[in-house]
């Protein structure tokens, strides 16, 4: 956190472009570790029956941000010079690494895992099928997300407020999507969770293609799409972690680093389908790659029981 608010002053102060994105890496670099640490701590600071709910809760905290942060930046850039964006979210920062310091209970250090045992880690069938699956759900929703703009604007011909308001709309239920992920997690587990999770999601987005052109329609897809899109993370993250519980501050690491793949994959994805064919096909491609990616998590689903079996045998 200390990291993250010097790469926010260092925003602050940029002079020119190249420190601005160099500001930025500082960021992205410490934000992404941060939100791995903070997800394994709150799982271990749970009860084990409870540990679905904890990493939804900072998984809710990280939804909330995309959902409140743009606009709320957006407003202040309209008041005052952008730089002073980053300066308050400095201060900002700076009062939570207070408060966590002072209301977080202090947890002792997992063992080190050597960069050997974290590379030997990717053999791992069960757990690369998982990561895929994180990989490629995440690529299906950013195609889509990143471009739901202009397929609006082009499609239904939504005005920048509609645009506005669908998003919202989008936000809010990806929040509480978030939050009945990790209680879908801890009353029925994470496999039951992914399963329902990926078949709404690609649902949605095949749905997407025949609701562009109503309001009502694309407003209830979204509702849908929100939802289940946003269970699937935090389902996900406790599938991970209990595949290697020892290991669960790395596997979190992978999963956030291919998070993030997924995402600029989705994104340029996206970009070639608009490119090459028509906007209007981003909805059931989307859908396509969800229904991939379920059959990778399907994959490591028997895997997992595969594994379960053979110890019960022996």
């Amino acid at each position: 956190m200390i990291f993250f608010i010097a790469g926010t002053i260092m925003s602050f102060f940029s002079v020119n472009f190249s420190m601005l994105m160099l500001s930025r890496i500082v960021q992205a670099m410490s934000g992404g570790l941060y939100f791995v640490i903070a997800t394994n701590y709150a799982a271990r600071l749970a009860e084990p029956t409870k540990r679905g709910g904890a990493i939804a809760t900072v998984i809710t905290g990280f939804t909330v941000s995309l959902v409140l942060g743009v606009p709320i930046g957006t407003l202040i850039a309209a008041f005052m010079d952008w730089r002073y964006i980053y300066l308050i979210i400095a201060a900002v920062t700076l009062i939570n690494l207070i408060l966590i310091n002072k209301y977080i209970p202090k947890l002792e250090g997992t063992k080190p895992i050597s960069l050997k045992h974290q590379l030997l880690l990717i053999k791992d069938k069960q757990l690369i099928s998982g990561l895929l699956t994180t990989v490629f759900f995440f690529l299906a929703y950013t195609m889509v997300f990143a471009y739901i703009a202009p397929l609006l604007s082009n499609v239904a011909g939504f005005s920048i407020e509609k645009i506005s308001t669908a998003l919202f709309v989008l936000g809010v239920f990806a929040f509480i999507g978030s939050r009945f992920g990790g209680y879908a997690v801890d009353k029925w587990g994470p496999v039951r969770t992914i399963y329902i999770s990926l078949i709404v999601h690609a649902a949605a987005l095949f749905l997407l293609t025949v609701t562009a052109t109503s309001t009502i329609g694309v407003l209830l897809t979204f509702m849908i799409w929100g939802t289940a899109a946003w269970t699937t993370t935090p389902a996900n993250q406790f599938y991970l972690i209990s595949i290697k519980p020892q290991s669960s501050e790395i596997v979190l690491s992978f999963n956030t680093a291919l998070m993030n793949i997924g995402m600029t994959l989705g994104a340029a994805l996206g970009g070639v389908v608009i490119e090459y064919t028509s906007i209007q096909n981003l909805g059931w491609i989307g859908g396509l790659i969800v229904l991939l990616a379920l059959v990778i998590a399907s994959y490591s689903f028997a895997l997992n029981k595969k594994q379960d079996a053979n110890g019960i045998n022996s």
